[in-house]
């Protein structure tokens, strides 16, 4: 079944000279999927009525992330995508309540399916 998505972007600025689209990303396993997502953000902003009128415009991505990532962004630049470091004021909150359950040891009702103990 066909369904119509709805997507939007964190951010779009319009600017005298340019319209940027801007997307954040937390998480380093998210930065790509932020990649992507600005790359269909940008192709719809040309086509959507609304945007009609600014269609002189250049339109840029940006993305957002907390910790340089020196792969993402040698791919951003290589597709003229932005990439800024922006650490949000919940940052060391945010790392704080993650870290911990992102490198948690396995269980062991997990390691019987790895073959563990």
């Amino acid at each position: 079944m066909l369904r119509v998505r709805m997507r939007w972007a964190d951010a779009v600025v319009l600017l005298p000279d340019r319209i940027l689209v801007v997307e954040g990303k937390l998480r380093a396993s998210e930065f790509l999927k932020g990649l992507g997502e600005l790359q269909v953000y940008t192709h719809l902003l040309k086509v959507t009525p609304e945007f009609e009128k600014f269609k002189d415009r250049p339109v840029v991505g940006r993305l957002l992330i907390p910790i340089e990532d020196p792969v993402v962004i040698a791919i951003t630049r290589q597709q003229g995508i932005e990439t800024a470091v922006y650490k949000p004021t919940f940052w060391d909150e945010f790392t704080a309540a993650i870290l911990p359950r992102q490198g948690r040891p396995i269980r062991p009702e997990e390691a019987k399916h790895l073959g563990g103990e």
